[in-house]
C-alpha cells in the first residue's frame, strides 16, 4: 500500500472519486472488478475475445465460465503459452466444443473460439508467446492481430489490460475517469490534476474500498471504453439525423 496517498490526494478528492465509482461502476453492479490475468496470455486473449459485445457475465457464467473450462481442459496452474491455442487453428470446432460456446466474432465471420486459435497463432508468428513478450509490444505486432476479422483495437487493448501492460489509450481512460470525477471540485483544473495525479488517487480510491488496484482500474477501462462507444454512436447518429 502507498503509505502517504493523503499527502497528494486530499480528503475532499477522494470522496469526489469514490462518489464517481459508486454512481457509474460500483462493485455493486459491475461485473468487471476482477484484477485481469498477470502472467497468463493464454486466459488473457481469451478474456478479451468472448467479452467483445457480450455480457460479462458472473462469477461462474459467461466470460469466466469460458475460461474455467479452458482452465479444466489444460489442468495446469499457469496459463500461459499460446501454442496450446494455436494447435487447435486446423480444428476450431475442437475448440468450440472445450469452451461450450459457439458465439461469433463481431462481423459474424467466425466463432470465437476460432479467431482465439487463429489469433494466438498470428500473435506467435509476431513473437508473442507468453505474457512477458507483451511487455515490450510492437505497432507491427498490433497490426498483425487486427488484421484477423472480427478482432480490433479495444480487443487488443483488454487482453493487454489483463496483462497488466499499459498503453497510452488505456492511461487516457484512467486519467478521464478521474478528471470527470474531480470537475466538481476543481473545474477546469481537473484534467491537469488527474493527469498528474491520478495513478496516487486510484490507489488511494482503491484502498478505502479494500480492493487491489488492478481490480478497480479494470472496472474504470470498461466503463471509460462503454462510455466512450455511446458517446460516438449517439453522435453519429445526430449527425445522420442532421444530414
Amino acid at each position: 500500500m502507498y503509505s502517504s496517498v493523503t499527502d497528494i490526494c486530499t480528503p475532499n478528492e477522494l470522496d469526489a472519486v469514490l462518489l464517481h465509482i459508486e454512481s457509474v461502476a460500483s462493485q455493486s453492479r459491475s461485473p468487471h472488478w476482477t484484477p485481469g490475468w498477470r502472467g497468463e496470455s493464454e486466459v488473457a486473449l481469451l478474456d478479451a475475445l468472448f467479452s467483445a459485445r457480450a455480457p460479462y457475465g458472473g462469477p461462474t457464467s459467461g466470460v469466466r465460465a469460458v475460461i474455467a473450462r479452458w482452465r479444466s481442459h489444460r489442468g495446469d496452474n499457469r496459463l500461459d503459452d499460446l501454442t496450446t491455442l494455436a494447435e487447435l487453428t486446423s480444428d476450431p470446432d475442437a475448440l468450440v466444443e472445450i469452451l461450450s460456446n459457439r458465439q461469433f466474432v463481431p462481423g459474424n465471420s467466425r466463432t470465437k473460439a476460432a479467431a482465439a486459435a487463429v489469433a494466438a497463432q498470428a500473435l506467435i508468428s509476431v513473437g508473442l508467446s507468453c505474457s512477458a513478450d507483451f511487455e515490450q509490444h510492437t505497432r507491427e505486432q498490433f497490426d498483425a492481430f487486427r488484421a484477423i476479422p472480427g478482432l480490433g483495437e479495444t480487443t487488443w487493448e483488454c487482453m493487454l489490460m489483463h496483462l497488466g501492460v499499459r498503453t497510452d489509450k488505456a492511461t487516457a481512460h484512467r486519467n478521464s475517469f478521474v478528471a470527470d470525477a474531480l470537475e466538481p471540485l476543481h473545474q477546469n483544473l481537473a484534467a491537469g490534476i488527474a493527469e498528474d495525479r491520478s495513478p496516487v488517487i486510484l490507489i488511494a480510491a482503491a484502498n478505502a474500498l479494500g480492493t487491489d488496484l488492478a481490480s478497480l482500474e479494470h472496472a474504470v477501462w470498461r466503463y471509460q471504453h462503454k462510455s466512450r462507444r455511446a458517446k460516438r454512436r449517439h453522435s453519429e447518429a445526430e449527425l445522420r439525423s442532421a444530414g
